[in-house]
């Protein structure tokens, strides 16, 4: 997979810096479909929790989603979407390309239908999953009309993964609870307190959060995340998230 420039994740800490300042549960899924949209150059943007027996719900697209007949508009990815079982199946975590499953656009049936949200209805369509501790996943779906996505943007998209979870997390519900150590398995031979520091990372949070949250002191954060990136061969914060994601 491609490396990340740093102009491309200055881009990406830009344009989610303004929804973890104000991080408004009423529209933080529609803002954050939003805020990823440029940074593909994309048509549409949809982003929805679900789970393996295909009960999804969508938390935002960008544009917004019509309504379906029931009221709500329906989730974006559910059988017989080629990437469906792919994500909420067998919880594939890479970053996927449509064509990559269903051949040539146009070649294969992508399970549209009316009320969902617009990136599933166009032939050139890239997702990722975000496993959640209690189970499920949080599905990021961004399409375009014209050009397939190219390796650099399915690595841009792996980058969003910490920040998927760290900002939906203000979601009510949508997370569900917490397991002991934040579900980091101990084959990453950390201590209790690392692995709960670890998870906070994976959420987005700031050291000064992580330390109200675990009720020590920022400077002691700092010293545990040391021990972290050393404990999993990691140089930074968002190497350590996108390690941890991948477990989870």
């Amino acid at each position: 997979m491609a490396t990340l420039s740093i102009r491309h994740a200055q881009q990406l800490g830009a344009a989610l810096a303004p929804l973890y300042a104000a991080p408004d549960p009423a529209t933080l899924g529609t803002r954050f479909a939003a805020a990823l949209r440029p940074l593909f150059g994309a048509a549409a943007v949809g982003v929805e929790c679900g789970d393996a027996q295909g009960r999804g719900q969508l938390l935002g697209a960008w544009p917004p989603a019509r309504q379906a007949q029931g009221g709500q508009p329906a989730a974006q990815l559910r059988p017989p979407h080629p990437l469906y079982e792919e994500l909420f199946v067998r919880g594939n975590p890479r970053p996927l390309r449509l064509t990559d499953f269903a051949g040539a656009p146009g070649s294969g049936k992508v399970g549209y239908h009316p009320g969902q949200p617009r990136a599933a209805s166009l032939p050139y369509q890239l997702a990722m999953g975000t496993a959640l501790p209690g189970g499920g996943l949080i599905a990021c779906l961004i399409g375009r009309a014209s050009a397939d996505f190219t390796p650099l943007e399915q690595t841009l998209l792996a980058f969003v993964q910490p920040h998927v979870a760290g900002l939906l997390a203000h979601l009510p519900g949508a997370l569900g609870p917490v397991p002991e150590g934040g579900g980091i398995p101990p084959a990453l031979g950390l201590t209790r307190r690392e692995a709960d520091i670890l998870f906070h990372l994976t959420r987005g949070r700031a050291d000064k959060e992580i330390g109200q949250l675990c009720a020590i002191s920022a400077r002691t954060v700092q010293n545990h995340l040391h021990n972290i990136y050393h404990k999993l061969g990691v140089a930074n914060r968002t190497a350590a998230s996108l390690r941890a994601v991948s477990w989870l």
